[in-house]
């Protein structure tokens, strides 16, 4: 049965009666199927024109939808799942097809996605088996299982210093010998932005990531890069899929656009992919609808920013040997001297515990408690604050200073530091905050008087635990961490000028090692502007290209910008339904918007002073004839 259908032409405005078939297409670019597993294609005849759209998101969404009516054609009874379509130059792959029967007519609901989707069905699999048991199908060895000992010293302590085999740690040692006591001082440096970061991480081109999963496969893809993207860290590539693939580029690259022809996957760079190819939308001359949508839901314009950390472990390891073991003043001073060396490196913390003042004296001491911890350890009980150690000694000349006497600093009875003896020139205390219990030179920093405790001077003057021909050793450690910049707080002054302070969840990344770069990257982590998006809807039915610059003029709104299509729904062959599109948004759409709010406020002001200038007038006119005063005063102060 052959009727009139009414169609509206694109190029003239003009309503065209042409003789068609119900549903059948006027157009030389028809779609064609072929359905699974056969190599001839068919045109499809039997599409309604008004349900049959293009529907495409950047780096999101493609797909074609229709509804076709049985003709009894071949090319409708290849209408099934995994049929391609061919359509514009694309082919699309039949996701799902949904037969219908209502009132003697078969219809068939069909949704296509484009063939590019097809890269889920390639997949990278992790290496599993060791190479040299890739053979063998029972008993196969873990591919990485196998660890060697390269421990060849002999030891068979079973310590482990497993810092040797940290590629992020850095080691210096020191050693010092005082007469036949040698201290070894090892502090390691291990950077925590690589041990937290870099595992697995490779530096990787975007070609990388593409070769990666399309090189060699059996599906007919290809890759090409248009346009300059910089290197980036990822996690090793190894197992997932074509779309795990799609996922690792846009996270790792948001500036690419991923845009295929047919099997050929194309990553542009924004500057590439977004063109003017002259177009433009112009309200009421061809399009009937600009929505703006302003939203400022997810606006933040500040943050903080917490980067990397190192850790510094210092281990002090403290071996005294031969006749002269002890210090000076006697046999036993070497037991004073091995226990007072176990807490170099101790932190100093005021009011800390040690001593008189129990606790865990290595969770940090004070001068006062560290040498009254000392005493404590060799059976000696005196306080842990300088004024009242004082009564606790006799005063003696500094010739005559031996292990174990209390230097103190300060005047008698108003004392405010203390430092403990190793020898006649070597003191041991806690320095002050932000230092650690440490050895100096006592000339260097020489206390204002000298005690001797005679409880201690008898221990000094007896024998050693470990004798005179033995080897004493002591050891100690303390470990802290360090950010390698402060934490900050990156601000966007111009947004919080304008909007007012909008902060945003913290970033604590231990990546960054350098201020500036974690700077650059919390900038693009915030939103310092609202959100603007613009849905455009047109007269025609006319074809709109995916990265396109189009011209926007909205004259009533004094809005002239350019924005790009990242988005649109299109119908070729519908009389009735329009193309709409979707433009993005950036800083100089936002600031164009802008303007153009300003302007209609700038307006509407003037429309309101001129307004009340004619009032003032007329009031005027009235005061002088007796009108109301009090009206007349206050559009006066209003305009004014």
């Amino acid at each position: 049965m052959e009727q009139l259908h009414c169609r509206r032409c694109g190029q003239c405005g003009y309503h065209l009666q042409l003789p068609v078939c119900l549903y059948l297409m006027v157009t030389d670019n028809k779609v064609k199927v072929r359905g699974v597993g056969r190599t001839e294609t068919e045109p499809l005849n039997c599409i309604d024109p008004d349900s049959f759209y293009v529907d495409w998101e950047a780096n999101s969404a493609w797909s074609i939808q229709f509804t076709a009516h049985d003709d009894k054609s071949f090319a409708y009874s290849m209408l099934d799942a995994q049929a391609s379509l061919f359509f514009d130059g694309q082919e699309y792959i039949i996701k799902q097809a949904e037969p219908d029967a209502s009132g003697k007519v078969n219809t068939i609901d069909v949704v296509a996605t484009h063939v590019y989707f097809e890269l889920s069905r390639i997949r990278k699999y992790k290496t599993y088996i060791d190479p040299a048991d890739a053979d063998k199908q029972t008993d196969v060895k873990v591919y990485g299982s196998t660890q060697n000992d390269n421990n060849n010293s002999g030891d068979d302590s079973g310590d482990d210093d497993s810092s040797d085999d940290d590629p992020n740690a850095q080691k210096t040692e020191t050693t010092t010998t005082e007469g036949n006591t040698t201290t070894k001082t090892t502090v390691t440096k291990t950077d925590e932005t690589k041990e937290d970061s870099d595992e697995n991480q490779v530096e990787y081109h975007i070609e990388d990531v593409l070769k990666h999963w399309i090189d060699g496969n059996q599906l007919g893809f290809s890759y090409q890069v248009i346009g300059d993207f910089p290197t980036a860290r990822l996690e090793e590539l190894a197992d997932g899929s074509g779309t795990d693939m799609l996922s690792k580029i846009t996270e790792a690259w948001p500036n690419a656009i991923v845009y295929p022809d047919n099997k050929n996957i194309r990553v542009y760079a924004q500057d590439q992919f977004y063109k003017d190819y002259g177009n433009r939308l112009d309200y009421e001359y061809n399009t009937t609808e600009f929505k703006w949508t302003f939203d400022s839901t997810s606006l933040t314009n500040e943050v903080m920013c917490i980067g990397g950390k190192y850790s510094i472990e210092t281990q002090v390891d403290t071996s005294t040997s031969g006749d002269d073991s002890h210090g000076s003043g006697g046999a036993g001073a070497d037991k004073v001297v091995n226990d007072a060396k176990q807490y170099l490196g101790v932190p100093y913390v005021w009011g800390g515990a040690g001593g008189a003042r129990g606790g865990d004296p290595h969770s940090g001491m004070d001068c006062s408690s560290f040498v009254s911890q000392v005493y404590k350890d060799m059976g000696i009980n005196i306080p842990a604050y300088t004024v009242a150690m004082e009564p606790y000694g006799h005063e003696i000349d500094r010739s005559q200073v031996q292990t174990g006497d209390m230097g103190f600093y300060g005047s008698h009875g108003g004392s405010y530091h203390i430092c403990m003896a190793l020898n006649n020139s070597t003191m041991i205390y806690e320095p002050r905050p932000g230092q650690s219990c440490m050895t100096q030179s006592i000339d260097s920093y020489p206390p204002t008087w000298w005690e001797r405790n005679d409880q201690m001077a008898a221990i000094v003057a007896g024998d050693s635990d470990s004798g005179g021909d033995t080897t004493s050793e002591s050891s100690s450690s303390t470990s802290s961490e360090y950010y390698y910049f402060a934490p900050f707080m990156y601000r966007d002054e111009e947004s919080i000028k304008k909007y007012g302070e909008y902060p945003a969840e913290p970033i604590e990344d231990g990546r960054f090692s350098d201020k500036n770069t974690m700077s650059d990257y919390a900038k693009t982590k915030i939103q310092p502007d609202p959100a603007l998006s613009l849905e455009v809807t047109t007269y025609s039915n006319f074809k709109p290209v995916a990265g396109d610059m189009i011209h926007i003029m909205v004259k009533e709104q004094s809005i002239c910008t350019n924005e790009a299509v990242v988005g649109f729904n299109w119908y070729p062959y519908s009389a009735t339904n329009p193309t709409s599109v979707t433009l993005n948004s950036n800083s100089q759409n936002i600031l164009d918007y802008q303007h153009s709010r300003q302007v209609a406020l700038t307006d509407a002001i003037n429309s309101v002073r001129q307004d009340a200038q004619k009032s003032i007038e007329a009031s005027s006119q009235a005061n002088q004839i007796g009108g109301d005063k009090k009206l007349f005063t206050w559009l006066k102060e209003y305009v004014g």
